[in-house]
């Protein structure tokens, strides 16, 4: 994805197997391949049953037995933890967002792992120490601490974005607009709208239709439709004419 850093996740003591099976699905779901275990437990049926169609992720990890053979593979490790804070005595605990870190990776090289700790404590302080910087996801101070794969989906989100093109839509032009807002005002006069409301009302779509930024698709269906409401209503009014 980032050339040329090779991104890796790394999942330190997991010890639910469901777990490892759940961050490998949020890994395929932002394109994640790399995953690594740390002395995991036993990898079982959980693991490949709540991965869905990432189980490849799972039987391609790289299993690790501690922590210093993971630092010792990367050349650049990233933290992650649910506390941090602004004490600059506590340097170790002084924490950027996921979307601040997100905004560096293309300026890293290398082996670069984003690491998870043990679901019920997280990363050891010494282990922080050991990484080359942390990551927070800010929360609510009532319960900061998330789900290790929620965080992960947080995490992953942020860098994905960072290469994501959003598909272009082709919107509906100007003159189109005033096509519709022509129709509106149209309608307005065939249902006896009051004079004095209608100027307003006008607005009031003219400013819809300015927020929706309607694709060409859409503007299409919506003059059919005014289109077939307004026919309706000049046959009515015709037909209540010719019976008076």
């Amino acid at each position: 994805m980032w050339n040329p850093v090779e991104i890796y996740i790394a999942f330190v003591e997991p010890q639910f197997s469901g777990n490892i099976g759940f961050l490998a699905r949020t890994m395929a779901n932002f394109g994640f391949k790399k995953l690594i275990l740390v002395n995991p437990n036993e990898i079982d049926k959980d693991a490949y049953r709540f991965a869905k169609h990432a189980g490849d992720i799972i039987e391609n990890a790289i299993i690790m037995s501690n922590f210093e053979e993971l630092r010792d593979f990367l050349d650049y490790a990233v933290a992650t933890s649910g506390v941090d804070t602004v004490s600059p005595k506590k340097f170790k605990r002084i924490a950027i967002t996921p979307r601040e870190f997100a905004s560096k990776l293309p300026q890293l090289s290398g082996r670069v792992g984003i690491i998870f700790g043990r679901e019920n404590y997280g990363l050891y302080n010494e282990e922080i120490g050991k990484c080359d910087l942390l990551i927070r996801i800010p929360t609510s101070e009532e319960y900061p601490i998330m789900n290790v794969t929620h965080a992960a989906a947080i995490v992953l989100y942020e860098i994905f974005l960072q290469d994501f093109e959003p598909r272009e839509r082709d919107l509906a032009e100007s003159f189109e607009l005033e096509l519709l807002n022509h129709r509106f005002s149209e309608i307005l006069d065939l249902i006896n709208f009051p004079k004095h409301k209608g100027k307003n009302t006008e607005v009031m779509l003219r400013r819809i239709l300015g927020r929706a930024t309607l694709s060409k698709w859409e503007y299409h269906s919506m003059m059919g439709l005014l289109k077939r409401i307004s026919y309706a209503l000049k046959q009515k009014n015709n037909k209540g004419e010719n019976n008076k």
